[in-house]
């Protein structure tokens, strides 16, 4: 069954015909009641099916307007739907504008003039309707259309475009932003959710194209645009009118209350003009229009809804009004009692009910029936992937259709939900991505520093290079097609020392780095085998209870969350002991992997022991695990010292008797003094936080146990080994459903914004952490925070605390009792409190970069924006690793970070020794990228045998584009076709990266869509790139296209090289067959092969396919 069909089935239903006869006839306000879970947005749809109106929707609130509108955009697929809300955080604050709002609005209001036969509807809620909008013949004056095709003067639009206030960037981001770039002009209108990209010829349109923010590429085609400021910022020159003066009378309205929108708009309104009056008296300035002129009221909303024919469909109505009672109810509550659901399933069908189940993905309905089947009943209920937010109980029509998250209590994502994209306020600069001014290590000179592109000639040929400086000022130009041998410098030295030119420094360093690689890699690989060799346990499969378990999980699984619980799983079933690293952001769902993991485990009829760093993790774990096994015959306990000493003994005794399934506690678990009967599976959690020595002995009593480890941030050691194979990783990179990034910024230690900061908070009924890590004035501290806000109900949290005290304030924390916690950096693990959504840290840069990111992942664990605040001295005062740590912290502030704040610790830390704990001077000498390239050369050379698994991951180290190509063509990005420096040398970077990947096509179609037609030197380009692709796959070393000969190169090395060898046979048969006359000369170190009288780069790229055929 489809949308389609659930709205078919009601569009015929007897009382939805009787609501739209009366409509038609009897021209009255009407009352539909009795209208449970989804029906009340089905049975709208359904009458709506039935007349040729539009429809306008008023919702108590936001929240139920955006809920309403992602059920009817599910259910509507093809009809447009408009969302239209509130642009102010308060009447008269124009400075806090949310621009993403006033495009919904202005868009409502286009869509709304356009005289069209396509059926609308409109979403809204009070505050809406309460902000007054621009008429259509004020827009219409303001606005610009362009259409396809069309003579515009390009200087014509850039004038119009400032004149009104649009903001010229390099690249747009937001609505009211514009750029120039060749033939190219990209404008963020109010009109539209994306972007417009115009596409000039001369002076002429030829093309009008919405684009996506981050890839830059194109979504659609239009053949019209109008473009739009936000006019109305500009109040004194507007004339403003109610949403419904906008509206004919071919609109319905419907109403969930009426009195409730009637009231607001009224708080709204007195509140407009208290705010209005204090501006009059303490401005010096104009005051804005009164609010009469900008805000409705709600006598004048009470006497406009009058002329439109109304209907109520929410809980409270007119009671004059004609009332049709839609006789339902919602959704029986199972709370996860799959028994109660197949009861309730039988009984609904001996009365003659029709049941059908949406489902929200495959695998909920495939567990469903797992579990129906292994009770032996045969179902009778209708699957669907209809996906509906709530279901319900139709008495009427004897039909019960359910959804599966209510019968799990899982929690429902509406998906559909009105949204601008925007690119956020500090865009990641990849780790990669060289920029002026950085070290760069090559792989042939060793370290220098990027000072910027150039053009240089060389045999008179203009050519852009990358000019590098190095010791004694001496300076190296690479060309842009040689980038492959360039990667930047990250390493713990902020200013490393350059090498010289033309020495044997570099060469040495590099020879002597590489044989203590070797040795370490042979052991690496010895090691990888041994692991491979051993024998586990092997768990049993999946039981209809670990189905029941994971079904009854209250989020819908995120796809890469889905993957490792089934990674672990597979690793679990297999007679090899696994060593999985779960890495995935903070609040990302790994416990949830680790609850599955350790119910397999008991299934089995193993112990599992979850190792946690701190005290109040154990706690929280315990709880976490409690809950979600309450209803499964798991005997769950902790360790910690919170726990007498009596109850730890007796702990440890039923450990030892077997009668603890799950073991949750910090160290004291891994003592050698407790014994397990039968223990299977360790489940390390916050890896980062233990120490080389405990992991040791760890290592030694898990010999043949499996082992998950998970993480936010793995310490470099363990990163690496599971990014070279030692270790199996599963990454979550997917973010929970509705959960926002971080905000995150440094401030300096003010009282005042510290205030500020806490109130606005507390304003939002939510909490604050206040970090300050030194114990010796904590008390201090929290007393000066109580002192800036007195209402606040403050409580402070250390780890010197009694264990008693310390649990009762965190529960009191918890359960909302205190408004702010200020504590030491004991919060930073595994806290998890959804309604403490602002962090402030103090003295931030006495933190490392793992803690900070923790620390900050204590917030932004619901659906509501999150703040954290890093408060540190002058920026000046700051040390440079500080600095490196605060700044990627800001950098990295988006979901899923966790991975690359990882990675920059590595480059800040370093990786040390791979096989101990002792810290190696390698990164810090090379350069992590060129560290790796020269790691990977080390596994390579080993001629140990190696398993497929091996074979796979050093596979993705083997370089291909080790061919150069010189040749006397212009081949470079010329700088009016993308101006910005930074820019051009980033998309030289991404011409290089899908070089090797040979997407050749795509990347020309990427620079097509992104930046205009192609110019020549760049075509160019691309033909030399294909070359060097072509060259690299044939293993030439040079190909040289200068005075119309093609000369490939090829050096003699000790190495055997078969691939090389093919090709000089190739090239020899191809002479043959094709009678073709080319020249040979050979030297000690090269095979010299040229090719006369080939004419360009086209003809060059058609010969070497020739050859290579």
């Amino acid at each position: 069954m489809k949308q389609n069909d659930i709205i078919n089935l009601y569009k015929n239903d007897l009382d939805v015909l009787s609501v739209v006869s009366c409509i038609k006839t009897k021209n009255t306000n009407v009352v539909l009641k009795g209208l449970s879970g989804d029906l009340n947005v089905i049975t709208p749809v359904a009458i709506s099916k039935n007349d040729n109106k539009n429809h306008c929707f008023v919702l108590e609130n936001k929240k139920s307007a955006m809920v309403f509108y992602s059920s009817l955009s599910r259910l509507l697929k093809k009809e447009k739907i408009f969302f239209f809300p509130y642009s102010h955080r308060k009447p008269y604050d124009f400075d806090y504008v949310n621009n993403a709002n006033v495009v919904f609005r202005t868009e409502a209001i286009e869509a709304i003039a356009k005289k069209t036969k396509e059926k609308k509807y409109l979403i809204t809620y009070p505050e809406g309707l309460f902000e007054k909008t621009t008429n259509t013949q004020t827009k219409n004056k303001l606005s610009l259309t362009i259409k396809k095709g069309q003579e515009l003067d390009y200087t014509f639009l850039t004038n119009h475009l400032n004149k009104q206030n649009f903001k010229p960037v390099d690249f747009v981001k937001e609505p009211g932003q514009y750029s120039l770039r060749g033939n190219l002009v990209d404008v963020f209108s109010f009109t539209n959710k994306k972007p417009i990209r115009l596409e000039f010829s001369k002076n002429k349109i030829i093309k009008i194209k919405l684009f996506n923010i981050e890839s830059q590429l194109t979504i659609e085609e239009k053949k019209e645009i109008k473009i739009l400021a936000n006019i109305e910022n500009q109040a004194q020159n507007v004339l403003f009118v109610s949403l419904f003066k906008l509206l004919n009378k071919n609109w319905l309205l419907w109403f969930e209350n009426i009195s409730l929108s009637a009231n607001i708009i009224e708080q709204k309104y007195n509140e407009a003009l208290e705010i209005y009056s204090s501006l009059k008296k303490t401005s010096g300035v104009l005051v804005s229009k009164p609010p009469k002129n900008l805000f409705y009221s709600k006598s004048l909303f009470l006497k406009e809804i009058k002329a439109f024919q109304n209907i109520e469909f929410g809980k409270t109505f007119n009671k004059k009004n004609v009332c049709f009672n839609f006789n339902s109810s919602p959704q029986p509550s199972f709370n996860k009692n799959l028994s109660l659901l197949v009861e309730n399933i039988k009984s609904l069908e001996e009365k003659g009910y029709t049941v059908l189940i949406s489902f929200q993905s495959e695998e909920q309905k495939n567990r469903l029936n797992t579990y129906v089947d292994s009770v032996g009943y045969k179902p009778s209920y209708t699957p669907t992937m209809i996906a509906l937010g709530s279901g319900f109980v139709d008495h009427n029509n004897k039909r019960a259709i359910y959804t599966d998250h209510q019968i799990f209590n899982r929690y429902y994502k509406h998906t559909q939900q009105p949204v601008v994209v925007r690119k956020q306020k500090n865009p990641i600069k990849k780790r990669s991505e060289l920029t002026v001014g950085d070290y760069l290590v090559h792989i042939d000179h060793g370290i220098g520093r990027f000072i910027g592109l150039d053009k240089i000639l060389v045999n008179k040929t203009k050519q852009e290079v990358l000019r590098v400086v190095y010791k004694n000022n001496d300076l190296l130009y690479i060309n842009v097609n040689s980038l492959h041998k360039i990667s930047k410098y990250s390493g713990v030295n902020t200013s490393p020392a350059l090498h010289s030119l033309g020495t044997q420094e570099w060469e040495k360093k590099k020879k002597k780095i590489k044989s203590k690689l070797i040795n370490i890699t042979g052991e690496l690989t010895k090691l990888y085998a041994k692991r491979r060799n051993k024998l586990g346990f092997a768990f049993e499969k999946d039981s209809f209870m670990q189905v029941e378990l994971e079904s009854s999980f209250i989020y819908q699984d995120t796809p890469d969350q889905l993957k490792a619980t089934i990674d672990v799983k597979k690793d679990m079933e297999k007679k090899h002991p696994m060593d999985r690293l779960i890495c995935g952001d903070v609040g990302f769902g790994k416990t949830e992997i680790a609850i599955r993991a350790a119910f397999k485990a008991v299934s089995s009829n193993k112990q599992v022991v979850v190792l946690v760093p701190t005290t109040i993790l154990a706690l929280q774990h315990y709880k976490t695990f409690k809950k979600r096994l309450k209803d499964f015959p798991v005997e769950i306990d902790y360790l910690s010292r919170f726990r007498s000493k009596k109850e730890a003994n007796e702990i440890i005794q039923k450990c030892e008797n077997g009668k603890v399934d799950v073991i949750i506690g910090t160290h004291l678990i891994v003592n050698n003094k407790i014994k397990y009967k039968n223990l299977g599976l360790l489940i390390v959690d916050e890896e980062q936080k233990f120490g080389v020595s405990l992991k040791e002995k760890i290592k030694k009593r898990k010999n043949n146990l499996d082992t998950l480890t998970l993480t936010a941030t793995p310490i470099p050691r363990t990163l690496h080994f599971s990014l070279i194979g030692v270790r199996d990783i599963s990454i979550i990179k997917t973010a929970p459903t509705n959960r926002q990034a971080v905000y995150t910024e440094t401030i300096n230690f003010n009282k005042e914004t510290i205030r500020d900061i806490i109130k606005n908070e507390l304003i939002r009924f939510g909490q604050v952490f206040f970090v300050h890590n030194r114990i010796k004035d904590i008390y201090e501290v929290g007393n000066i925070i109580q002192k800036l806000v007195p209402s606040a109900r403050i409580a402070v949290a250390h780890g010197q605390q009694k264990g008693n005290n310390l649990e009762k304030i965190m529960l009191k924390f918890i359960e909302g009792f205190f408004d702010v916690l200020v504590s030491t950096n004991i919060i930073e693990s595994g806290l998890d409190i959804p309604n403490a959504n602002t962090i402030i840290i103090n003295q931030a840069h006495m933190f490392g970069l793992s803690d900070l990111h923790q620390m900050r992942g204590r917030v932004g664990r619901s659906n509501k924006k999150a703040f954290c605040y890093l408060v540190t001295p002058t920026i000046l005062s700051l040390s440079s690793d500080a600095k490196r740590r605060l700044i990627a912290l800001e950098e990295f502030s988006m979901l899923g970070d966790g991975l690359n704040i990882a990675l920059k610790d590595l480059d800040i830390r370093g990786a040390g020794n791979l096989l101990g704990g002792e810290q190696s001077g390698f990164i810090n000498d090379l350069g992590f990228e060129t560290y790796h390239k020269i790691l990977d050369e080390a596994l390579l050379e080993l001629n140990q045998p190696t398993t497929k698994e091996q074979n796979k991951n050093l596979s993705v180290f083997k370089e291909n584009n080790t061919c150069l190509v010189d040749v006397d063509t212009e081949v470079y990005i010329p700088k009016n076709y993308i101006t910005n420096s930074n820019e051009r040398l980033k998309m030289y970077a991404f011409l290089e990266k899908n070089t090797e990947k040979g997407l050749f096509s795509k990347t020309k179609k990427t620079f097509k869509d992104r930046f205009g037609k192609i110019p020549k030197n760049l075509k160019n380009l691309f033909l030399v790139m294909e070359i060097k692709k072509l060259g690299s796959l044939m293993s030439i070393d040079k190909i040289t296209n200068k005075n119309n000969k093609l000369t490939l190169s090829f050096n003699k090395n000790n190495k055997q090289n078969d691939r090389k060898n093919i090709t000089i046979q190739e090239i020899f048969n191809f002479t043959k067959r094709e009678e073709k006359n080319i020249t040979l000369k050979e030297t000690k170190k090269q095979l010299i092969v040229t090719f006369n009288l080939v004419f360009g780069l086209k003809e060059s790229l058609v010969l070497l396919k020739q050859i290579e055929k």
